[in-house]
């Protein structure tokens, strides 16, 4: 009797084991089945393999999201991860309204965080997001007469190694093509990037060998105290398509985790061609956006920030000037007072100043036409 029992429970454990083995089996079975699975269907089953296998590191997927609106023009797809985090995303917008409201929350970060290669017509924004604007000449032109151009927005949250941001702007372009031809633009595709290619965030050198650059202006003009042994990062898109340099304070000696980067932002130029130029709206610490007001196409001019604009081979180009968004820090302990009457006055003098500088040099430097600055303060 007790062989009996000691052999019953002898196979109850093993049948126990089996089914947790097999448990464990069919878990770890599933998981690649289910990865598999969502990144064959994801976004309309156009997200490249191999790139997306890049991106996504080690992330196991959970979920994926589509949604196409061909009467306003907008696309929407998502990829998340199985703890909910975004492993690609991909928003097009063709209709104006959307694409005011989608660049409106582009101007109010550091744009552009790095410029893209081979003259592709976009940048790159911070936390890894890729903004392209293609024509799109079948769906008619935009309400100033101009080709209307799509804008699409790609975001691979974890891409940051050197091949995840070339897997990144792969992916990038490839998605804003198939949207392009879902939406049915007909305009010419982007082209590929070059192997290898990745997002460029410019490169930093002493303000003095800014000289002659393409960030001239802040090596020539007057510019604040605490910026003139500073550097000066030089990000310049190839074509000009879109352009940002920017004057950094020398690192103070006693700041913490100090390495070679350089100190605080001083001064912002940016520049913008084509439909960049018309409706990136930069909205910075001040209370007005770039370009200023809903109107005409015409420079402007306040004590935050100073707008030019021309034509630059028959499409709108905009320049603009403004502090750098940490211009604004006090030391622990100092007390705010706000700029006088003068202080305000200078402050127009200085932007107008490194707009006029930074606007004439880049229409030497390019196919431009027409120049206007703003009044002079």
């Amino acid at each position: 009797m007790g062989d009996l029992v000691w052999r019953h429970r002898k196979w109850l454990w093993g049948s126990a084991c089996a089914v947790l083995v097999l448990a464990v089996v069919g878990f770890s079975v599933r998981a690649p089945v289910k990865d598999w699975w969502l990144a064959r269907e994801a976004c309309g089953g156009e997200l490249p393999g191999r790139d997306l296998e890049t991106v996504r590191t080690d992330a196991r997927l959970g979920a994926e999201r589509e949604s196409f609106d061909d009467d306003l023009g907008r696309y929407h797809c998502v990829l998340e991860n199985d703890e909910g985090k975004v492993v690609v995303a991909v928003d097009a917008y063709l209709d104006r309204a959307g694409r005011e409201e989608e660049l409106r929350f582009v101007g109010s970060s550091y744009p552009p965080h790095a410029v893209l290669p081979g003259g592709l017509p976009g940048f790159e924004a911070k936390n890894s997001q890729v903004y392209l604007m293609p024509e799109c000449p079948r769906r008619g032109e935009g309400p100033s007469g101009e080709d209307r151009r799509l804008l699409v927005g790609t975001w691979t949250y974890f891409a940051e190694s050197r091949e995840e941001k070339a897997a990144m702007l792969r992916l990038a372009v490839r998605m804003t093509n198939e949207v392009a031809e879902k939406l049915g633009c007909s305009g010419e595709p982007l082209p590929a990037p070059a192997d290898g290619a990745v997002p460029d965030t410019g490169a930093y050198v002493p303000r003095a060998e800014a000289k002659g650059t393409a960030c001239d202006a802040l090596a020539t003009t007057r510019v604040p105290a605490e910026g003139r042994d500073g550097k000066v990062r030089i990000a310049i898109a190839e074509g000009g398509i879109i352009g940002r340099c920017t004057l950094h304070a020398p690192q103070k000696a006693d700041a913490p985790y100090r390495n070679n980067r350089p100190g605080k932002p001083l001064v912002e130029l940016t520049s913008w061609r084509g439909n960049w130029g018309t409706e990136i709206h930069e909205m910075s610490d001040g209370p007005d956006p770039l370009p200023m007001g809903r109107g005409d196409w015409k420079p402007a001019m306040t004590e935050f920030r100073a707008w030019a604009v021309t034509k630059c081979g028959g499409q709108n180009a905009g320049f603009a000037a403004h502090w750098g968004d940490d211009s604004s820090y006090r030391e622990p302990g100092e007390k705010y007072e706000p700029p006088t009457t003068a202080e305000r006055h200078e402050q127009r003098v200085l932007l107008h100043e490194y707009v006029s500088a930074f606007a004439k040099d880049q229409v030497r430097r390019g196919n431009c036409t027409g120049l206007q600055l703003p009044a002079h303060p």
